[in-house]
């Protein structure tokens, strides 16, 4: 019996180090101390009250429906849990993968909803592989390839872009054009449309995340700005009142799985 039991030991120890290199979380989780729960119960929640109205967001800047941000975002977080060789690296959705989700998936889907949902979960789904064959073969060099004013030059044209394409949800103002030029001449164009509650309701919330961040700098000001302009939505029923475009319900249950043609 201890011949055996021996036997397993070392072969489990021989397994450590594959298992470390694979997936360095699983060591993490091992190790982890019940002094540990309380704060990481803390930070738990407040991530995840910070991230979900930030995944539905940044699902309408990929075209996807809202609920499309939150089944995405639960695999990414259990598998970097495993995976991730990070404890303090913070998993979340991301500006230029969403507009580029939409660049090129929007041509390809036409106006077909469900299409669209297939195709970038196919996507979504291939990045993945590529990147998990990257890590493979250890390529997170090419990154360092990247000059700093070729990167910074990139995330100023995707804050142009994101600006442009969030002024009709911020204004009420329907704009036309697939381009960063076409979407805002369309928008001068049409900005006598603009709605007048939306365009207050904009403006009080984009003020309040400028003041909060100099006034109240302990205080996560966008969680802040959604669960208040939640809260005044619901209380002084906005969307009915006044016109307020919100997300409106969420759909329950599991997506359907499709292959996408």
């Amino acid at each position: 019996m201890s011949h055996g039991s021996g036997g397993h030991v070392s072969g489990w120890h021989r397994l450590m180090p594959t298992i470390r290199r694979l997936a360095p979380g699983v060591t993490a989780l091992a190790g982890y101390r019940r002094s540990w729960l309380r704060g990481d119960l803390l930070a738990g929640v407040t991530v995840a009250a910070y991230l979900v109205p930030q995944v539905m967001a940044y699902a309408g800047v990929a075209g996807l429906p809202p609920v499309a941000g939150l089944w995405a975002i639960l695999p990414a977080l259990g598998l970097y849990a495993l995976l991730g060789s990070s404890r303090l690296l913070s998993v979340g959705p991301e500006s230029t993968t969403a507009l580029m989700t939409a660049t090129v998936v929007a041509p390809l889907a036409g106006a077909d909803p469900e299409r669209y949902a297939a195709l970038a979960a196919a996507l979504a789904v291939t990045v993945g592989l590529l990147c998990l064959a990257a890590r493979v073969l250890r390529l997170g060099f090419v990154a360092d390839l990247l000059s700093r004013p070729v990167l910074i030059g990139y995330l100023a044209g995707v804050a142009l872009i994101m600006i442009v394409d969030q002024l009709p949800k911020l204004t009420g103002v329907d704009t036309e054009g697939s381009g960063f030029f076409l979407q805002l001449w369309s928008f001068v164009r049409h900005l006598g449309q603009a709605h007048p509650a939306t365009v207050v309701f904009s403006a009080v919330t984009i003020a309040f995340l400028f003041t909060s961040a100099w006034l109240l700098r302990a205080v996560p000001g966008p969680l802040l700005a959604a669960v208040l302009g939640t809260a005044a939505v619901a209380v002084f029923d906005l969307d009915d009142r006044y016109g307020i475009k919100v997300i409106g319900e969420v759909p329950a249950g599991c997506p359907s799985w499709r292959r996408p043609t």
